[in-house]
């Protein structure tokens, strides 16, 4: 997985952030293309801008780069190079040009990025669009964009929305994991329940299995694979209890590796479906022939 946020820098940053009351810092500033007022601001310059505070407004445009260690931050500016954030709340609403990163509590990203973006939060809901890659580290994830590369997401309740486009592959190591948007690459997922909606284009890996035996959940749904989408050729999965829905589409077959032979729901298709008990051996070393 390509989460590789800097955390103890932001965790710095934070106690930084926390400290201040106002905006204590700008750097690299045109004072004539800069207004400030009540936390708010205005920007029309084509340098850089770096400012340290506390709650901070940003808007207007950015030609250079933009690096942010406050409070709670509303951002929604052009950018024309890469942004860089460190905050409590912060949402983004605007265009960068190049890479971004971000790191709070509850982050929300509204905008557009030309590069890769990288997010570490608790909260994060992702609405926006990136050309590069996009990597998630959190706790509630929620993906409703479009993302031209891979998409990496690390946290617990995860959901990848009906609307979400994918151009290359889906990674996701989780709790509760709801995949119902569109992947034209490959899909590697672990988690406890992973339910998939969508279509994944290339193949699916997947893992809801622990050796430490089951735990009650309401529904049944704990250490469970449920597919209700299409997947692609050579997908595998391997899971306590596996789930076949009435709008699968299973191309070219589905390998199954369970405690129990998988469920057919009324109306799902069975035909390429092969499965075999797991009878105690590693779901890594039953999957590893499938993950090319």
């Amino acid at each position: 997985m390509r989460i590789f946020l800097a955390v103890s820098v932001s965790s710095g940053a934070l106690i930084m952030a926390g400290c201040s009351n106002s905006a204590a810092a700008s750097i690299h500033v045109d004072s004539d293309h800069h207004d400030r007022s009540n936390g708010v601001h205005q920007f029309d310059q084509d340098g850089d801008v770096s400012l340290l505070g506390s709650d901070m407004t940003i808007r207007g445009h950015i030609g250079g780069g933009l690096s942010v260690v406050g409070s709670d931050l509303d951002v929604s500016a052009d950018i024309g190079e890469g942004m860089s954030l460190v905050g409590s709340d912060i949402s983004f609403d605007g265009s960068v040009g190049r890479d971004a990163s971000i790191a709070g509590s509850d982050v929300e990203w509204f905008g557009s990025a030309g590069g890769d973006v990288d997010i570490a939060g608790s909260d994060v809901e992702w609405s926006g669009s990136a050309v590069g890659n996009l990597s998630i580290a959190g706790s509630d994830v929620e993906v409703d964009g479009r993302i031209g590369g891979d998409l990496d997401v690390a946290g617990s309740d995860i959901d990848i929305a009906t609307d979400s486009r994918i151009a290359g592959d889906l990674s996701i190591a989780g709790s509760d994991l709801n995949v119902y948007g569109e992947m034209d690459g490959d899909a590697d997922l672990v988690g406890s329940s992973i339910d998939i909606e969508g279509r994944i284009e290339g193949r699916l890996i997947a893992i809801a299995y622990s050796r430490r035996g089951w735990s009650w959940s309401s529904d049944n749904s704990h250490q469970r694979v449920r597919i209700n989408g299409a997947i692609g050729a050579g997908s595998a999965v391997c899971a306590r209890r596996v789930a076949i829905g009435r709008d699968a589409v299973l191309a070219n077959g589905l390998t199954v590796f369970a405690d129990e032979a998988p469920v057919f729901e009324n109306g799902a298709p069975q035909t390429g479906v092969t499965y075999a008990e797991i009878n105690g051996r590693d779901c890594d070393d039953l999957l590893e022939p499938y993950n090319r």
